[in-house]
């Protein structure tokens, strides 16, 4: 006996695709509020970085060139100059004084802001990709 069988399972990939999506912008949004906000600069940067990637997986958390120091939460200072203001083409490297940021725009403002909003939104964001996906 033999048997032919042709499985279309597109639409599983369009429920995937959709969910990743959906989580990604999701991630984005739920950091938002405990990112560091001056001029908005930062966040919209970081906001368009992570749109154009939306649906991959990956989300852009602290674009750069700042966002390394801000999501860190610490001064970097030039290695010849220990000035926060460093010479041109001096590197930067971290020392292990916080950085004090601004809580006008955003009170719940912290560094390592991915993982407070994951602490905090994780359990929506696996309910909401799930149910997208076609899970229960």
């Amino acid at each position: 006996i033999k048997l032919d069988m042709r499985l279309d399972l597109s639409r599983f990939d369009k429920q995937l695709a959709k969910a990743q999506y959906a989580l990604d912008s999701m991630v984005m949004t739920s950091m938002v509020p405990y990112m560091p906000m001056d001029t908005g600069t930062f966040i919209n940067v970081t906001r368009g970085m992570s749109a154009a990637i939306a649906g991959s997986g990956k989300v852009v958390a602290a674009a750069p060139p700042m966002g390394r120091f801000l999501y860190e939460g610490k001064v970097m200072v030039g290695e010849r100059t220990r000035s926060a203001f460093a010479a041109k083409g001096e590197r930067k490297e971290v020392i292990e004084k916080p950085l004090n940021y601004s809580r006008h725009a955003h009170p719940n403002v912290t560094d390592h802001w991915f993982d407070t909003a994951k602490k905090n939104h994780g359990d929506v964001w696996i309910k909401k990709t799930k149910k997208l996906a076609g899970g229960g």
